[in-house]
């Protein structure tokens, strides 16, 4: 996010209509929930990949979305759903501690417990980009942060950061080189994704650790865009608190995501730092921000101290899949598009569109149709769609991960109710979307 952004963070925003006032706004309650508050309500997705972001999964966790003056954080509602194959002795995550709970205010410091030197930080930011888009629905701005992982300008990031997003920006450091960024790919599943600095050569390039090596209780690095202020990126210290945990994440739009093997860590995350390095004592990246705790109002979140990190070692696997150009859940290049909005609640006034009547009974809803190929197969809004390509849809995250398998210009079978509960089925050859989903 642009430093001209943060004049539009909002302040407590009013309850929407018909909600009581402080029914989802208060800082941390007494069961903090994994995600903002679902005000203010997030833009109706196009449905290319889906359509619609996999919000911090965009899903994910950890970028920064602006929509329409205000400011929504594309973070996910997360939970644990079972043990991590190990955690610090006792049980502790390990989000005690006075460095673990420093906010990440940014600008290049070295770590409080001093397992980093300023030389070697300052070695990390000029491998370090701030990665910028604008939302595929007009009005947002997207930020997040990416690795350098070639000296020709191959960037590693999370796919939720550039999902359903157009003009894609990178600036190394925070303050040097912008460039234009091409998406070559990326792993919806994984929240893995690899972009390309355009016209870029000759660049210094991320250390890359052996993240099977770590053990919990190693100290670790956080750097990252955090807030999306733009600039040097910002620097915490913190510890690895346990391997192998399973998360299920879910955003406004519905979608939900279940990322496996996650390296938990205890530092202060901050919306901004998703795809950034998580770096070990040598000064090596064994992980990839991607997702964190947190609840309240965007603009009076201090950030987390318990986090999650995809371990290196996955990601350069899906990175070597999209270099290959297969891999179970890669896509190459920009979404494929079937030209629907989908809601994940029935559509009601409020949205512009009044769906209160439809007999639809099953499936995602759809709240628009903008596009072929499903204006030309029929498809109307206040219907739902039952199923893809053999895929069955019972709601807008089936649509999404559905999408995500497909490429541009596949023949899939599309069935779907029209508003009066209606079934129809049609083969559709799926167009091309301006944005990766």
């Amino acid at each position: 996010m642009t430093n001209e952004m943060q004049e539009f963070l909002p302040h407590d925003p009013p309850p929407p209509p018909g909600e009581p006032a402080g029914a989802f706004y208060g800082h941390w309650s007494s069961d903090p929930q994994w995600g903002p508050p679902s005000w203010p309500p997030a833009p109706q997705r196009r449905i290319g990949g889906s359509g619609f972001r996999r919000t911090a999964l965009a899903v994910f966790a950890i970028a920064c979305v602006g929509a329409g003056g205000g400011t929504a954080w594309a973070l996910t509602t997360a939970s644990v759903t079972n043990n991590p194959i190990s955690t610090q002795p006792g049980g502790s995550t390990g989000t005690g501690g006075a460095t673990n709970n420093t906010p990440n205010t940014g600008g290049s410091v070295p770590s409080a417990g001093g397992a980093l030197s300023a030389a070697t930080i300052a070695k990390l930011d000029s491998a370090i980009v701030d990665i910028t888009g604008d939302t595929a629905v007009p009005g947002g701005q997207v930020a997040g942060t990416g690795m350098i992982i070639t000296s020709n300008g191959e960037v590693l990031t999370n796919n939720h950061v550039i999902s359903d997003t157009v003009n894609i920006r990178a600036q190394i450091d925070g303050t040097g080189t912008k460039y234009q960024v091409k998406v070559l790919g990326y792993d919806i599943n994984d929240d893995v994704a690899l972009v390309q600095l355009v016209g870029a050569s000759n660049l210094p390039t991320v250390p890359l650790g052996d993240s099977s090596k770590l053990s919990p209780g190693d100290p670790i690095t956080v750097l990252g865009n955090a807030m999306g202020k733009g600039g040097t990126p910002a620097v915490v210290s913190g510890t690895v608190a346990a391997l192998g945990a399973q998360i299920t994440a879910s955003d406004d739009s519905g979608d939900n995501e279940t990322l496996t093997g996650m390296l938990q860590v205890s530092a202060a995350i901050e919306p901004g730092d998703s795809g950034g390095p998580e770096v070990n004592a040598a000064g090596q990246v064994i992980g990839m921000t991607t997702a964190g705790q947190t609840s309240g109002n965007p603009n009076q979140q201090t950030g987390s101290t318990t986090g999650f990190a995809i371990p290196i070692n996955k990601a350069m696997q899906i990175v070597a899949e999209i270099r290959s150009g297969s891999g179970p859940h890669i896509h190459i290049g920009l979404a494929a598009l079937l030209g629907v909005k989908v809601s994940p609640n029935i559509p009601t006034p409020n949205t512009g569109v009044d769906c209160t009547g439809s007999l639809a009974s099953k499936g995602a809803w759809v709240s628009g149709v903008s596009a072929n190929p499903a204006v030309a197969a029929g498809v109307t809004a206040c219907g739902r769609i039952t199923s893809i390509g053999g895929s069955t849809i019972t709601n807008t995250s089936d649509l999404h991960i559905a999408m995500g398998g497909f490429q541009v210009g596949q023949t899939v079978t599309l069935t779907w109710l029209d508003s009066s509960g209606g079934s129809h089925s049609a083969s559709v050859t799926l167009g091309q979307a301006t944005f990766p989903d």
